[in-house]
């Protein structure tokens, strides 16, 4: 009888929710996991705690302004949930409770795809994120650094428009296409953000050609000496591109499968 009891004790034990963050936090050596971006992280079960165990550095969210609401999903309606309730409040409690997302100083990014271009969005979006002490501070002038460093991009026009619009930033813009004679990065544009089909051919599957090698190693290397930075989106999901984009420099690696390249990135050896 004892021990159908203390069975009966441990099942109706509460429980903690998966997405409680600690109140200590055990410091994370970075590694290779710097280099992690949770594509359209808002679909995986968990938003964001999903990424942030597999020890990613970057999220991605897009956004939707609805009823005065700030919502994210890929398309208009099905809304997985509020900007603030799955990204903002968790990430301000791990810094309040831990001044760090993962341990350690390095920056965490996060990226917010512009679906709806709307000014009321912005103006939405620029009010909200003054709510939060955790963010990289941008003006004209300076670079304040934060914990967190928000990323617009997506919608050409509005992402621009936005850090043009307000003197004080709490977020930088990328751009979706590469020119050699892009202007060097200021306070405002920082990234690419780039579709790889769009520059490079090939699918992670066959030999990688070195005419294309030398391509993309040209456009690393241009962003870089511009003091900019780059993903890639839609690559391919194989090891063979993980492999490519490490050895050549791509800042952030674009994927869906956490689990996967948390393995491969755990493991890597250059």
């Amino acid at each position: 009888m004892k021990k159908y009891y203390i069975l009966s004790m441990i099942l109706f034990l509460p429980l903690t929710p998966l997405s409680v963050v600690t109140s200590e936090l055990e410091t994370v050596a970075a590694g290779f996991h710097v280099h992690a971006h949770a594509h359209n992280d808002y679909e995986h079960e968990r938003p964001l705690f999903d990424a942030l165990a597999n020890q990613f550095y970057s999220v991605e969210a897009d956004i939707w302004l609805v009823d005065g609401e700030i919502l994210v999903s890929h398309h208009a309606g099905n809304y997985e949930g509020s900007l603030k309730a799955l990204y903002l409040e968790p990430l301000q409690k791990r810094i309040d409770q831990n001044k760090t997302i993962h341990g350690n100083n390095e920056p965490f990014y996060l990226w917010l795809d512009i679906k709806d271009g709307s000014a009321e969005l912005r103006t939405a979006l620029h009010e909200l994120l003054k709510n939060y002490s955790m963010f990289t501070i941008f003006t004209d002038e300076e670079i304040k650094p934060g914990p967190v460093t928000v990323i617009l991009t997506g919608d050409a026009e509005s992402k621009t428009a936005y850090v043009e619009q307000f003197k004080v930033r709490r977020v930088c813009r990328d751009s979706n296409y590469y020119k050699e004679n892009d202007p060097k990065a200021d306070h405002r544009w920082r990234w690419y953000a780039l579709n790889w089909s769009n520059y490079i051919d090939w699918n992670g599957q066959s030999a990688f050609n070195e005419k294309e090698r030398e391509k993309l190693i040209a456009i690393v290397n241009g962003i870089h000496a511009k003091g900019k930075k780059v993903r890639f989106y839609a690559t391919p999901e194989t090891e063979a591109y993980w492999d490519l984009a490490l050895n050549v420099g791509v800042d952030l690696i674009n994927t869906d499968q956490l689990e996967r390249l948390n393995r491969f990135l755990a493991e890597y050896t250059p």
